[in-house]
């Protein structure tokens, strides 16, 4: 359980504070191009398909209505924007094709599983996951590395979001052949709120940013298998494509008896490396009191909470035989109450949501960050990005198409932010 702990989001109930935005702006180097993906069988969004531009390591993912936002560079004008989704074919579109059209819909063909590509194996899969863990040297980079990554954090109160923090972040990636941490450092920042004068509490990130690095299953495996993956079992569901290339799909969950919190979820494996390719997983916190614990650091002696959901999503990419970290997201879920109002009937459910997707990486002037610079895990993200604010920068970075929820609550703000400053 210990290892969990360095994983896991933390949280402090503290008064409000007042929270800025910046307008974005539109530089003339760059392409914005947006669009949606959707399922050419099922006619349905496909949620965190991958959005990105072949050569030059610029990506984005689409968000949970299967629309995506991506600025590219004007020289990649004559390129091609890879789409890709588990279970369905990749596809190439010419990106002079989606300049200045905001309704580009973009449909994928479902990508049958040729058998004889793959040895079939069904059942048990504990034997297979060993295997993975024994190849991660072999199958992800063994020098470090630098990354750029657009890092959003959201708090949401019921069905309205109440707090947007968004970052630009320079990375420095470990290699994953030592026990070396990842470092992280904010480039650029802004932030916004839509909280009314009667919300009372704010939920803080504690550690968002160190969390989401630590969601590299493949760089901190133990943090979900512990030392060896007993407390486990796992099972082989089938194959799956993803990026024209068949993967396994194992099933997980805590073992009969294990009393623990743990884990369970999907876990993808490449079919020919053996490599984590990607990992949906949650925790078991469903009816036990004691999974607040895990989550909150301090709270008002009046206020009691209980854990709906914690849920995680890693992603990787492959490039010339080696698989890199790409995405990660957490979502938990609380329900909060109060026990001196109303006599504690009334509850209020709050989602606190983060989000990390890598744009741009490279393997020169590979630097680790002076330790003044470097965000820690015990940073509130909401308080460190005050001093990095500047609206002119915004349009130079590729950002996850947010909900149109969160688009209204940032529009709202910045109008009134701007009649305060006239």
């Amino acid at each position: 359980m210990n290892n969990l702990l360095r994983l896991l989001l933390f949280l402090c109930l503290l008064p409000t504070s007042s929270l800025f935005s910046g307008n974005t702006a539109q530089p003339d180097s760059t392409y914005l191009l947006r669009g949606r993906v959707i399922g050419g069988d099922t006619k349905e969004p496909l949620v965190n398909a991958s959005v990105s531009v072949q050569q030059v390591n610029v990506s984005s993912v689409t968000n949970q209505d299967g629309y995506f936002s991506i600025r590219v560079p004007a020289f990649t004008k004559n390129s091609q924007l890879l789409i890709r989704y588990l279970g369905y074919e990749n596809r190439e579109i010419p990106i002079i094709t989606l300049i200045d059209n905001p309704n580009n819909h973009i449909t994928l063909k479902p990508s049958p599983i040729e058998l004889s590509e793959v040895v079939v194996v069904s059942g048990d899969g504990k034997e297979l996951i060993r295997e993975a863990l024994k190849r991660i040297p072999q199958n992800y980079p063994d020098n470090p590395h630098m990354m750029v990554a657009f890092y959003r954090e959201s708090v949401k109160k019921g069905s309205n979001y109440i707090s947007l923090v968004e970052t630009v972040l320079d990375i420095y990636k470990a290699t994953y052949s030592s026990y070396s941490n990842d470092q992280a450092k904010i480039y650029i920042g802004r932030k916004a709120t839509d909280i009314s004068p009667r919300d009372t509490i704010l939920l803080k990130f504690q550690g968002g940013i160190s969390d989401a690095l630590m969601l590299d299953i493949a760089k901190n495996p133990e943090i979900v298998f512990g030392t060896d993956a007993s407390e486990y079992q796992f099972h082989i569901e089938g194959l799956i494509n993803i990026n024209d290339k068949p993967h396994y799909i194992l099933s997980f969950a805590p073992l009969p008896g294990i009393k623990e919190i743990l884990f369970r979820g999907n876990i993808y494996l490449d079919a020919a490396s053996l490599a984590f390719a990607r990992m949906e997983f949650n925790m078991n916190v469903e009816d036990r009191k004691d999974a607040a614990n895990i989550f909150i650091r301090r709270k008002p002696s009046k206020m009691r909470v209980e854990v709906n959901k914690a849920q995680y999503v890693v992603d990787f990419t492959e490039s010339n035989g080696k698989w890199f970290f790409n995405y990660s997201s957490t979502e938990v879920s609380f329900r909060v109450r109060w026990t001196n109002r109303f006599f504690g009937l009334f509850a209020t459910t709050y989602s606190i949501g983060s989000e990390m997707a890598i744009t741009d990486r490279y393997g020169n002037n590979v630097v680790k960050f002076p330790r003044n610079e470097r965000i820690r895990s015990t940073d509130v993200i909401a308080e460190k990005v005050e001093h990095f604010l500047d609206p002119g920068f915004w349009g130079e970075y590729n950002v996850i198409e947010p909900d149109q929820e969160i688009m209204d609550a940032v529009k709202r703000l910045s109008g009134k932010l701007r009649r305060r400053a006239e």
